[in-house]
Formats: structure tokens, C-alpha cells, sequence
């Protein structure tokens, strides 16, 4: 038989005890978390903010630790928070890890989501030439009490939500606006006519992940799985569809051809 502890108010809550307790004893003892707020951690060198994570997990806070930053997990996490590790890592497309970034500022602020972001010393002393809109600074490492104490401010301090967020029946990319209700499309302020089925490809475009998407599954999701038309289609569709948006398929601002494989939205840096 295993002892039995007796916990009082001077006692330290230990294992045996904890078992022992109901979840009200536990909530107020501090053991058992009973709000929690998502912080989604974005760095590719984990174990430079493994002390980050352990801390916030600590606090209460439901953390998520990606590699790198893929929109689509903003909309479907909905974190409360981004802290985006900019190690000096250079990128072959971009060529700084702020550079490499942008795509995350500008998801975050389309989103009100606000943004911690961790440089080292040099990056730092540097980052007057990047636009950082309004993410917040920290210079890491530093201690992990440091970064809760911020990151506690920075959420204090979020805009009430919805304040900023994108109505749901309106979708956005670039200066191209698409209003789900009223199934129309402006670019630039300017309506832009398109027929049924180029809406439904641009619309499956705009709510991509950016992947690149073949010529057979555009075919399976927009025209049906049950269409024996060639892909040779999509393409004079996707022409049709470039023409109207004044897009270039040399140039492109809005869909990309990926040779050999398909085609891909744009990211902000095309």
C-alpha cells in the first residue's frame, strides 16, 4: 500500500498528492490550467527556443513549434500569438531569414494576430532595413521569463478580436478582392467579369496553400471528378483567366506555372 500525503497550505503539491486531488483542489493550487491561449512558435532550430517552449507550456499557454511558416496552419491553429525565430539562416530565394519572413508579417497582419520576433544580436543592430510593420522585438537568446513577460503584454494589448479581422465572406489576395456573396471580383477597385468557372478557379487558387496544383486535380476539384475533358483545357482556362486579371504568364503577379507539374497561386515575392 502506497503512503498517503496530507497536503496543507504550507505543504509543496507533490505526485501522490496530486493524484489525490479533485480538478477544483488542482485549479486552485495552481496545478491544473484552466484558460489557455495559443502561441504558435516558428523556427528552424528548435532547440534554440526549447527553453521558450517549456517556459510557455509552463504558463499555461497551448504552444505549437513548426520548422517553418505555412499559412494555412495560421487559419486553422488560430494562434493568439506568432513569435518567429529569425536566426540569420540565408535563404536561396530571399536571402535573409526577415526576407523569408514577410510572408508570415503580412498573414499575421491581415489576421490581427500580433508577432514576437527573435533576432540575434546583429540582426538587431540591422533591422533598420526591413519592414517589420508592427511585430515586436527580442533580442535571443534571453531569458525565458523576459520573453513570457512580453509576450504577455503584446496579448494584454491585442485589438479586441474581430477588430481587424477579414469578413468571412470576403477573400483577398494582393489587390484582387472576392466577395463569396455576391460572387464578384474587383482588381485594383475594378470589377473584373469572369465566367462561373473561372471564379471557381480563381476562388481555388486564392484558398490554396500555396502548393503546387496539377492540371488533373484542378480538373477533379473544379470541373468534377467525372469530367473527361483534356488538360489542355485548364490551360486555356487559366489563360482566359490571366488575360482578364492583366496577369503574364512570362511575368506572373497572380498564378504561376509551375513547367511539367501544373500551376501555383503567387507568393508576395512573384
Amino acid at each position: 500500500m502506497r503512503d498517503e500525503t496530507i497536503i496543507t497550505d504550507n505543504d509543496s503539491l507533490n505526485k501522490v498528492g496530486a493524484e489525490s486531488l479533485s480538478e477544483e483542489e488542482l485549479l486552485q493550487n495552481g496545478m491544473l490550467c484552466s484558460i489557455t491561449q495559443r502561441v504558435m512558435i516558428i523556427s528552424p532550430m528548435p532547440e534554440r527556443v526549447k527553453s521558450l517552449l517549456v517556459a510557455l507550456s509552463s504558463e499555461c499557454f497551448d504552444v505549437f513549434s513548426l520548422h517553418d511558416f505555412n499559412k494555412s496552419m495560421l487559419q486553422s491553429l488560430q494562434p493568439e500569438l506568432l513569435v518567429f525565430d529569425a536566426i540569420p539562416v540565408v535563404h536561396a530565394s530571399t536571402g535573409h531569414t526577415l526576407q523569408a519572413g514577410a510572408d508570415l508579417l503580412e498573414s499575421a497582419d491581415l489576421h490581427a494576430v500580433p508577432v514576437l520576433i527573435l533576432l540575434d544580436q546583429k540582426s538587431f543592430d540591422s533591422r533598420g532595413t526591413f519592414a517589420l510593420g508592427a511585430a515586436e522585438l527580442l533580442v535571443w537568446p534571453a531569458k525565458p521569463e523576459q520573453a513570457i513577460k512580453q509576450i504577455n503584454r503584446m496579448l494584454l494589448n491585442r485589438p479586441a478580436a474581430g477588430a481587424k479581422a477579414v469578413d468571412e465572406d470576403i477573400r483577398t489576395f494582393k489587390d484582387i478582392t472576392v466577395d463569396l456573396k455576391k460572387m464578384t471580383v474587383d482588381r485594383a477597385s475594378q470589377r473584373v467579369e469572369l465566367t462561373k468557372t473561372e471564379y471557381d478557379l480563381l476562388l481555388h487558387f486564392m484558398s490554396s496553400d500555396g502548393s503546387v496544383l496539377s492540371r488533373e486535380s484542378l480538373l477533379d476539384t473544379v470541373w468534377g471528378l467525372h469530367f473527361y475533358g483534356g488538360s489542355n483545357l485548364v490551360d486555356a482556362h487559366i489563360k482566359s483567366l490571366r488575360k482578364k486579371l492583366k496577369d503574364s504568364a512570362v511575368s506572373p503577379k497572380y498564378i504561376v506555372t509551375v513547367r511539367g507539374v501544373g500551376y501555383r497561386i503567387a507568393d508576395i515575392r512573384d
